[in-house]
């Protein structure tokens, strides 16, 4: 089976990098056909995919590479991504090999003010939580906590991209590097055409924290 990609830009500029120099492309990216403007976000990396089954969820080696292809009169790029359907891959993240998964949550999941989420795994509990006062939310903040810890993984400004109809949602929740605690795919914008996505594992945390950010993926509609 395959599936196609948005190839938008990969970092912008101005932008913390991650512990690793990794990147996380959601099912949202691999099923949006575009023109390819980085060529480097695929060709000459090993790929993990995430498959999602009845009896649990694996991260496995993918074949990930670009086929021309033309549409309406322009040349656009589709990724082939074999052999599995996957729910987002990932490359270049050490903290990640191919093994058993835990999967919460694989749907997205939108952040409202006032209605955290909350996540079990194990005896941990969790909650992501969006609070902010402003209108449209321009001063939105996402913590994530597990009832001791409390970690800011968005504030206002984190993004380089002027406050206009942000969005907050959770693409993926559960235990990706095998330590037992929370990991998360997120998505947090200040902007309605802008889907910054961001992989957290706990296993690249510091001190003080739950989650370090270990790959991205930055594309924007606008």
């Amino acid at each position: 089976m395959r599936f196609v990609l948005s190839a938008a830009v990969l970092l912008a500029a101005g932008l913390a990098q991650p512990q690793d120099s990794g990147t996380v492309l959601t099912v949202s990216e691999i099923q949006d056909p575009h023109l390819m403007r980085r060529p480097a976000v695929v060709e000459g990396r090993s790929w993990l995919g995430l498959r999602v089954l009845e009896d649990g969820s694996r991260l496995e080696q993918v074949e990930v590479r670009w086929l021309a292809s033309v549409e309406f009169e322009d040349s656009l790029f589709r990724l082939s991504v074999e052999p599995q359907a996957p729910a987002f891959i990932v490359a270049d993240v050490q903290q990640l090999s191919e093994s058993p998964t835990t999967t919460l949550s694989h749907y997205e999941q939108s952040l409202t003010a006032g209605s955290p989420l909350t996540f079990s795994l194990g005896a941990l509990a969790y909650s992501v939580e969006l609070s902010g006062s402003a209108p449209m939310m321009c001063d939105a903040t996402v913590t994530v906590s597990d009832g001791t810890v409390s970690q800011d993984l968005y504030f206002p400004d984190t993004e380089p991209v002027s406050c206009d109809e942000p969005h907050f949602s959770i693409q993926w929740v559960g235990d990706l590097d095998g330590d037992g605690k929370l990991d998360l795919l997120a998505t947090f914008s200040p902007k309605y055409s802008y889907y910054p996505r961001r992989l957290f594992l706990s296993t690249a945390a510091q001190d003080g924290e739950l989650v370090g950010l270990v790959a991205v993926f930055d594309g924007s509609a606008a």
